[in-house]
This record gives C-alpha cells, structure tokens and sequence, in this order.
C-alpha cells in the first residue's frame, strides 16, 4: 500500500503570472486563495488546489521531462462547451481544434488547450458520446 493519500497541490510555474491566473479565475472559475503580485498565486475548484509560481523563462513543452499535462475534471459536456466557448472568444490555443473524444481511451470526451504558459491542460467529463456525434481526437499521448 502506497504511504502517500492522494494530491495535496499542483504547484506550476509560469511565464506570465496575471495571465495563467486570470485563465484558472476567469475561464475555470477557480477560486483565489492566496495572492502576491509578481510572485505567486494560489488558486482551487474546491477539489484541487494549484500554486502558479513566477518563476518560468519559457513556455512549457511537453517535450522536456516535467509535466505532460494537467488534467481536470468537469461536470458534463454541456460544460465543455462553454469553456470551448470561453477559450475561443479569449484566443486560448485549442488542440485538436475543440472538444473531442479521445481516441485512444474509447469515449471520454475531453477539451484539450494551453494556459498561457504554455502548459497543456485536459478537461475531461465522465460523460460518454453515445450517440457517437462529437469527432475523435488523439488522446493524452498525442501532441500537436
């Protein structure tokens, strides 16, 4: 048995520290806990809690060892698609080009993008396309 009990926070560290929080306040509707300007911010959906740290140089590249991705849960499709909404009315990179279903897993319906760190977020809903309407898209593993 593993003597770890689950995620305490996610800390990522970004480029442009107003705009990754405004993405996670803003678009998620996360909540801001703890905030000093310049340096860090604190923010959670009441499930998980993610530190943003001023600290990065560049952008994040699912190419260097670190973090893939960042993946969150929501509560439907219906969901998905205002966020889809959200990020292209905010000229958020999409991968995939939206909503999909990934490919590779056999019906999760996800929304893949990049916060403005560059840093490749999933967003995912335990709905299934049972209707098989929403096109297929890579999964985890696939980049652009």
């Amino acid at each position: 048995m593993a003597l770890t009990k689950g995620v305490n926070h996610v800390g990522l560290s970004v480029t442009d520290l107003e705009a990754s929080k405004a993405f996670f306040t803003d678009i998620l509707e996360f909540e801001t806990v703890e905030y000093a300007e310049g340096h860090h911010a604190y923010v959670t959906d009441k499930a998980t809690m993610i530190t943003l740290w001023q600290t990065a140089e560049q952008e994040a590249s699912v190419n260097a060892a670190g973090l893939h991705h960042l993946a969150l849960s929501v509560e439907s499709v219906a969901v998905l698609r205002q966020l889809e909404e959200r990020m292209k009315e905010r000229g958020i990179r999409l991968q995939f080009g939206g909503i999909g279903v990934k490919g590779q897993e056999g019906g999760t319906i996800a929304l893949f993008c990049y916060d403005p760190s560059g840093i490749r977020i999933e967003l995912t809903t335990p709905q299934r396309d049972m209707k098989k309407e929403i096109p297929i898209i890579g999964g985890c593993g696939a980049v652009e």
